[in-house]
């Protein structure tokens, strides 16, 4: 009985590690899925800072995203030539306003961070998509931090993130990737396929 206790014991530990490691596994997957919507669908807060982009938005459209538990709202446009995304949370605040950069665009102390980060960790990787993004601080008006990240005038925290294919020893994926300001890594996601035409842009 008591052989059968440790045997029984041994097999339980290791049942609930692969369980553990599983949702960890699935935790760092983005399984994002998006749907067209018209403005009059946004929270009544979001609408007002749509509103009141400049008129010189091009391909101004509206999203509605779920990834997972997390429900959020979403403007893309382009203005004077780049292409941005607008994030809301559910409550219409901004969360962050999002531009495409080329990764030789971006300041020497985060490129060569990033760059090394990439080469270090990965055989083998492509830069698909790069964004810098500003967060916001919801001390300011939204109103003025949004002119201020289109003017170029902001001095709000800034993120980059990155969607790459990347090669490892055992796979090759596709990930999107978050580093900081300083451009030091913090996290990554794997993307579903579902996710990935829609997060290129």
């Amino acid at each position: 009985n008591e052989l059968n206790s440790v045997v029984f014991m041994k097999y339980f530990i290791i049942i609930v590690g692969l369980l553990c490691c599983s949702q960890v596994l699935s935790g760092q997957t983005k399984n994002e899925k998006e749907a067209r919507i018209d403005l009059k669908a946004f929270p009544d807060k979001a609408r007002a800072v749509v509103n009141s982009l400049p008129e010189k938005c091009k391909r101004l459209r509206h999203y509605k995203e779920k990834d997972g538990d997390k429900n959020s709202f979403e403007s893309k446009f382009k203005y004077e030539g780049e292409h941005y995304s607008l994030e809301f949370n559910p409550d219409g605040i901004i969360e962050d306003i999002e531009v495409i950069i080329k990764f030789k665009k971006l300041e020497d102390t985060p490129r060569n961070a990033i760059e090394t980060y990439f080469k270090t960790a990965y055989k083998k990787y492509d830069l698909i998509k790069i964004q810098k993004q500003y967060v916001f601080d919801a001390v300011k008006d939204p109103l003025v931090f949004l002119n201020e990240v289109l003017s170029k005038r902001s001095s709000a925290t800034v993120n980059y993130e990155i969607i790459s294919e990347v090669t490892t020893k055992s796979e090759r994926n596709i990930r999107e990737f978050s580093f900081n300001s300083n451009g030091n890594f913090l996290r990554f996601k794997v993307l579903d396929p579902d996710s990935y035409e829609h997060a290129l842009y």
